[in-house]
Formats: C-alpha cells, structure tokens, sequence
C-alpha cells in the first residue's frame, strides 16, 4: 500500500530531474544562435570569418551552434555569441528610432583595427556590432563576463582577415 504513493512521488520527481540534468549539461550542447542569411560576397565572408574565429574565447571553448550555419559561432556557458552578416544597427539606419548618422549618443570603440558599435543587452550583457567592415558582425556577451577582458581583442584578427573595411564607413570616430 505504501508503494504506491512512492511511485506517485518518484513519476512526479522524474520529470524535474531530466530538465535538472539537461540544464547541467547545457555547457556542452549545441547554442540556438539565430542564423542571419547573408547572399554574394557578405555570405563569402561570413564564411571566411567563420572559418578563421579562434577556438576559445575568454578562456571559453568553441561550442556548436544550433541551426549549424557559416554565419553563427559561441563560446562558453553562459554563450557569447557571434552573428556574420546581420542587418545595419539602428544607429546606422535612417528608418530606426536609434538613428545617429554621427554616432553622436553613441559609443563606438576601435579594438585592434576594428570599429565596433556598442550597446547594452538585458541582463547587464553587451551587444557590439562592427561599423566600419563591409559586413555587419554583431558579437553578444552575457553580463555574467562583466568586470572581464573584452573578447573584441580576441576576434579582431579574424574579422580584419575574412572582411575589408569598406572605404565609405571609414568617416566613423572609433576612440
């Protein structure tokens, strides 16, 4: 009679201890990252860029990105994110609230040779995005890294080998 009620209880636990375990294992599956779709020579470089990002980041490992695209790349847990081909900031675009042509309520910084737009994200997270390439490359960090290195060092190289600046955009004052 008793075993019954211990039955109950352990088909009621098992449920919570499945979402338990895949939370534990989140560091080592695949990051949903939505792929931007990028065409002619912006998909080139996205995959050229893809291809160059180093395997860790922060000290934070490569992890596989889901849907597997040649846009998206992650490192870490909690995930910075790496999105190849993005639209133009809201900073830079004249249909946008955000618009400032001049980037004059707006911060930007050159990091190793390339100009990034920053921006805030929920949850104390940075969002930059660089201004000056021919290709948008938004880079997504979670608040947990505040207080850490930037990982914009870190990226630079590859974003400057896969992606010429584009001549036009060089009027940007990244500090």
């Amino acid at each position: 009679m008793t075993t019954r009620p211990v039955r109950r209880a352990l088909a009621a636990l098992l449920p919570a201890a499945a979402l338990l375990l895949a939370g534990c294992s989140s560091g080592s599956g695949a990051v949903r990252v939505a792929a931007p779709t990028p065409s002619g020579s912006a998909a080139a470089q996205c995959g050229a860029l893809v291809a160059a990002l180093p395997g860790t980041l922060l000290g934070q490992r490569a992890r596989a990105v889901s849907p597997a695209s040649r846009t998206t790349a992650a490192w870490g847990d909690p995930a910075i994110t790496l999105r190849c081909g993005v639209g133009v900031p809201g900073a830079l675009d004249p249909s946008s609230g955000e618009y400032d042509p001049d980037l004059a309520h707006h911060d930007a910084q050159d990091v190793n040779g390339v100009c990034w737009l920053i921006g805030t994200t929920g949850g104390g997270g940075y969002q930059f995005t660089t201004i000056v390439q021919r290709t948008y490359v938004e880079v997504t960090v979670p608040g947990s890294y505040a207080g850490q290195q930037s990982p914009l060092g870190g990226l630079a190289s590859a974003v400057l080998a896969a992606d010429p600046a584009d001549p036009a955009r060089a009027r940007f004052n990244c500090i």
